[in-house]
């Protein structure tokens, strides 16, 4: 992994990572929540493999990426224009896996004549639209938190820092794992695929929780366009064992959307989808 650092028009710092073939077809990857550009190691060897250069964004406050006081996500493109322009990157794909899909959905929106694929992996969904029957019992609580007591989601926030860096065999962190489906648990203990989960959420805490939690804050606001309004294509993917964010939320969102694919995997997860098969997400997006 090569991290970098450059200075937005707005002064502030935005960081990112490179990973995959250096010399390939350029693709923005977005990163899930919470978590930040290291978890763009998991698109390396596949990267390799299609040739494709995956260039992993730190959203504002995380990682290497200064605070963006009030952030909003139609903030989000004219960012990306600036990393694009820097890079001297003209037209791209973009992926992004959990949290990263509503920023493949408003760059889709907002920047559809640079881009040369949209992928969206198990990706979370418009809340304020949509509500929070489908979500995952610990996202429902944090949402009550951050409604009720926004200060405890901060500390509840920097328990969990703790417990990702526990040893994934032990408590407490084992039993958290345990809640997951069976093809997430077993992915998950493969070492090498653990760990850069785990960096991603490590390095998205290491400032602090405020940044983790303004990046939350995002998916419980409105949006501020109505995803029925975009007109590029976008591939969505998503298991049916995903117990982190449920496969009927990408259903409804793919049902009044005009120009969609999706691919329902009926034994794959939240973690497990992404890693198994990525080769044919990524053939896929190749393929358009």
């Amino acid at each position: 992994m090569a991290d970098h650092t450059f200075r937005l028009s707005s002064g502030r710092t935005l960081g990112f990572a490179e990973h995959g073939d250096p010399a390939g077809v350029p693709c923005f990857y977005f990163h899930g929540w919470p978590s930040a550009r290291v978890q763009g190691a998991l698109m390396d060897e596949a990267g390799r493999r299609h040739g494709l250069r995956f260039i992993s964004p730190d959203r504002p406050g995380i990682g290497l990426s200064d605070f963006h006081e009030g952030r909003e996500l139609k903030d989000w493109p004219p960012l990306l224009a600036e990393l694009a322009g820097h890079l001297g990157i003209d037209q791209f794909h973009v992926l992004g896996w959990s949290g990263g899909g509503p920023y493949v959905l408003v760059t889709a929106l907002t920047m559809p004549e640079r881009l040369l694929s949209a992928t969206i992996v198990c990706g979370a969904p418009p809340l304020a639209f949509l509500g929070y029957e489908h979500m995952f019992w610990m996202y429902r609580l944090m949402i009550r938190l951050r409604h009720a007591f926004p200060t405890v989601l901060g500390g509840l926030l920097r328990v969990g820092e703790k417990v990702a860096s526990g040893a994934p065999d032990r408590a407490p962190l084992k039993w958290l794992v345990g809640m997951l489906g069976r093809a997430d648990r077993a992915v998950l203990r493969q070492p090498e695929i653990f760990d850069k989960v785990r960096a991603g959420m490590v390095e998205a805490l290491r400032r602090g929780p405020r940044s983790v939690i303004a990046d939350a804050d995002i998916y419980l606001s409105e949006w501020g366009f109505e995803v029925g309004a975009i007109g590029y294509p976008i591939h969505f993917w998503h298991g049916k064992q995903d117990r982190n964010i449920d496969w009927r939320y990408t259903e409804k969102l793919a049902g009044i959307m005009p120009h969609t694919t999706t691919e329902w995997l009926e034994e794959e997860g939240h973690y497990s989808l992404p890693v198994t098969h990525l080769d044919a997400i990524l053939k896929k997006a190749l393929a358009r």
